[in-house]
């Protein structure tokens, strides 16, 4: 869980863009992300399919543009707020506020189905899917390069496109919209299902009646299977030029601070307790101790060693990130 999230550098732009599922020639501004690979990593199996988007924004709106290659693509669920990723889907995730917890999922399938939520805070911090959120306003489309359903045939690709309104995306005194130069968490994941054909009709595979496990992959690698850690996502830019991406500058604090909260649990699993010692920690010389001299290190553990409260300040830059065992965390950027 140490190799860097990856930096997308989206273009703004001032004409309009027509949601239909194809790339209009204003997306030709933007350039391909890298393709997506397994969610633990580059050392698991490359996907068997290419995935990649675009983005670009506007004062309205974020627009996405991702092409999925397969060869059958099928769907089942019609119904809004549906479990999309019981079919094969594309999914957006998106944090826009850097010192609160909450953030947004978007998924859909091949037939343009939607399930939208809003997440207060993860699940592994006791938060809950708001699945009566919905990102009002939202434009998407779905366009296919084949035939949908139908196996009798190799189909190329599917192409998702969406337009997602800045002002449904403000909550908790969020931003309204992005500022030029702003950065916000951000994720993609395609949940793909290995398939059987009968009767002219797709169905999952199964083992013992029980379906194969999905494959999971994604733009910006997790290093385990599960979506729901927004601090191992990706930053999106929000550019007016062309400039190259580059991580923010606060990313080193949050990487050192969340290094401790994962560290800190793995003690506890361990030895019943948290430690005020962060040279205890199993992992402290691979992962912490060439960097312990740039921050200033505040870490408070209670008598009975069941809670923690770490304090980081970057000595040069004047950063401050705050973290707890419950997952609490405050910045004083933004």
């Amino acid at each position: 869980m140490q190799s860097p999230p990856l930096v997308y550098s989206a273009l703004k732009i001032f004409e309009p863009i027509l949601i239909d599922g194809k790339e209009d020639p204003v997306w030709q501004r933007a350039p391909w992300s890298s393709e997506f690979i397994d969610i633990e990593g580059s050392h698991q199996q490359t996907p068997s399919y290419s995935t990649r988007f675009k983005m670009l924004w506007d004062d309205n709106n974020l627009y996405i543009l991702a092409v999925l290659q397969e060869p059958h693509i099928w769907a089942t669920l019609k119904q809004r707020d549906a479990i999309i990723y019981q079919d094969n889907d594309f999914e957006v995730f998106i944090k826009p506020k850097h010192s609160a917890p909450w953030y947004y999922e978007i998924e859909v399938n091949a037939l343009n189905t939607i399930m939208d939520l809003m997440m207060p805070k993860p699940y592994r911090f006791g938060g809950h899917a708001l699945l009566q959120w919905d990102v009002k306003n939202l434009q998407s489309a779905v366009h296919i390069e084949g035939s949908l359903n139908s196996p009798k045939d190799i189909d190329q690709q599917w192409t998702v496109e969406m337009a997602i309104p800045f002002a449904s995306l403000a909550h908790f005194a969020g931003p309204q919209r992005p500022s030029p130069n702003d950065y916000w968490r951000i994720n993609f994941s395609r949940v793909q299902w290995q398939h059987d054909i009968f009767h002219d009709s797709y169905f999952k595979k199964k083992i013992d009646n029980k379906p194969l496990p999905e494959n999971n992959w994604v733009w910006s690698p997790i290093g385990v299977i599960n979506m729901h850690l927004p601090e191992r996502w990706g930053f999106l830019h929000f550019s007016c030029d062309q400039e190259p991406a580059q991580l923010p500058p606060y990313y080193r604090i949050e990487k050192m601070a969340w290094n401790i909260h994962y560290l800190q649990n793995i003690h506890k699993h361990k030895h019943q307790s948290f430690t005020s010692d962060i040279k205890l920690l199993e992992g402290y010389d691979d992962f912490l101790a060439e960097d312990t001299a740039k921050y200033d290190i505040q870490l408070t553990v209670s008598e009975n060693g069941q809670f923690y409260h770490l304090r980081l300040e970057d000595k040069m830059l004047n950063y401050i990130f705050t973290i707890d065992n419950y997952g609490n965390y405050t910045t004083n950027y933004e």
